[in-house]
C-alpha cells in the first residue's frame, strides 16, 4: 500500500481490493481495514481547517494578505478532498458488502 498518494487520492477500486485482500467476510476486519485506510484522509479535514483558520487569521493584515488567501483556498481544498474521500469509502464499503451478501443495514448499526 502506497500511503503517500493514497493520502490524497482514495478511488473505489482501491477500497475494494483493499477489503477483498482481507480474505474475510467478518463485518468486524472489514470495518477496522476501511477505518485503517482512511486514517489519513480523516486527518486531510482537520489539517484542511487548521490551514484555513491560519490563512484567514493572517490574511486580516493587508500585507500578509497575498499569502492567506492562497493558505485558505488550499486549506479549503484539503478539507474538501478528505471530505470527499470518505463519502467515496463507505459508499465502495456498503457496495462490498452487499456484494459478499451482507446487509447494510445491518452493518451500519
Amino acid at each position: 500500500m502506497n500511503t503517500g498518494t493514497q493520502m490524497f487520492t482514495v478511488d473505489k477500486q482501491t477500497v475494494m481490493g483493499m477489503l477483498k485482500a482481507t480474505g474475510s467476510k467478518d463485518f468486524d476486519v472489514l470495518y477496522a481495514q476501511k477505518t485503517s485506510m482512511l486514517q489519513l484522509s480523516r486527518g486531510l479535514r482537520t489539517y484542511g481547517l487548521v490551514v484555513m483558520i491560519t490563512g484567514g487569521a493572517v490574511s486580516l493584515t493587508l500585507i500578509l494578505a497575498v499569502i492567506g488567501i492562497p493558505f485558505g483556498l488550499f486549506g479549503w481544498w484539503l478539507w474538501h478532498k478528505g471530505k470527499k474521500n470518505i463519502r467515496i469509502a463507505d459508499e465502495a464499503f456498503n457496495e462490498y458488502l452487499q456484494s459478499i451478501g451482507m446487509k447494510v443495514e445491518a452493518a451500519a448499526a
